[in-house]
């Protein structure tokens, strides 16, 4: 459906490609994938920007660009569970600012190695997360978990991600859904069969709750430390009501709380200075843009997904605050 309706809008989104349908998460990154993606943002930046590259593994999370040099079983992990901020949407992995943070702590002591394992999806939440949590996480003492949810799970929705979860993985729901993923069945809803006029009025919430946020975000705080290891949460476009639950619980719990874009206002006076040729491509993009909205320095047209500036400045901001601890 999405992709028909960006078609019809004469432009398409090229990392919608990216996804495949799944029956646990609702859908996922395609495994074994090498996309490089051109047109991305919006119509009018159609060839403005620069492309990226989106290189996923076997498991379908997000590799670097270039098969990583190996590291020592005993080396520590930054883990990052998040959405389309923390998977780096727009640039390319090495240019995340996790990927960025990983570099800065093995630069500043080779006795103590760091690897990144980032399982960041686009488009999800806090509940996904939880999700991926039970299916994927590794984590051991000494590591260091970054959380980062609140944009999608603040999204306006008719039910609730965990409704939909639990109707997607019923018996009769999983049925439904791999027939609408059957090719045959497909093609035979193409028919033209009369649809039934009726309309179940329902309140538009969304994704997830703030009370259920507020619980997903104390499981994976407590699990984290159950392992020994040490979470941070990095707030990216998170606003109201989830993102004062989210400091407030984060806070309460002792965790360290970042919040992006607002924590890089300082400096935009420096950005032009430091990231010159950056600092052109962006502005030959935005144009005038920029100068009434300086934040486009280190954001997309969205005003919320950091761009490669953004990117490096978070990681210098996280380093700056965790350095002592992570060494």
């Amino acid at each position: 459906k999405y992709k028909r309706f960006v078609a019809g809008l004469g432009f398409v989104n090229e990392d919608v490609y990216a996804y495949e349908p799944d029956l646990r998460y609702g859908y996922r990154l395609k495994p074994n994938l090498f996309l490089t993606v051109r047109n991305y943002s919006s119509a009018l930046m159609i060839d403005k920007l620069p492309a990226w590259t989106i290189r996923s593994d076997a498991q379908g999370f997000r590799a670097p660009s270039q098969e990583p040099v190996a590291t020592e079983p005993s080396a520590r992990t930054v883990h990052v569970l998040g959405d389309s901020s923390s998977f780096g949407w727009g640039v390319n992995y090495e240019k995340t600012y996790s990927s960025v943070l990983v570099g800065k702590l093995n630069a500043d002591s080779p006795s103590t190695r760091y690897k990144l394992r980032n399982l960041s999806l686009p488009g999800f939440s806090s509940f996904q997360g939880n999700l991926l949590w039970e299916d994927f996480a590794t984590v051991k003492n000494g590591d260091w978990v970054i959380l980062s949810f609140g944009w999608n799970d603040s999204t306006p929705s008719l039910e609730t991600d965990s409704q939909k979860y639990k109707s997607r993985t019923s018996l009769l729901g999983s049925i439904n859904w791999n027939l609408r993923h059957f090719s045959l069945y497909r093609w035979m809803r193409t028919w033209s069969l009369p649809e039934s006029t009726i309309v179940k009025k329902k309140d538009i919430g969304v994704r997830v709750p703030t009370t259920q946020y507020r619980e997903n975000i104390e499981a994976l705080v407590a699990k984290i430390r159950q392992k020994g290891a040490k979470p941070l949460w990095v707030s990216v476009c998170n606003f109201n009501d989830h993102q004062s639950t989210a400091k407030k619980i984060v806070e309460n719990m002792k965790t360290p709380f970042f919040d992006f874009p607002s924590a890089l206002k300082p400096f935009i006076p420096t950005v032009p200075e430091r990231f010159p040729k950056r600092f052109v491509t962006y502005f030959e993009a935005y144009g005038e843009g920029m100068k009434t909205n300086p934040m486009l320095l280190f954001l997309f047209p969205d005003r919320c997904h950091p761009n490669e500036i953004g990117h490096e400045l978070m990681a210098e901001v996280l380093f700056e605050a965790i350095e002592g601890e992570a060494l």
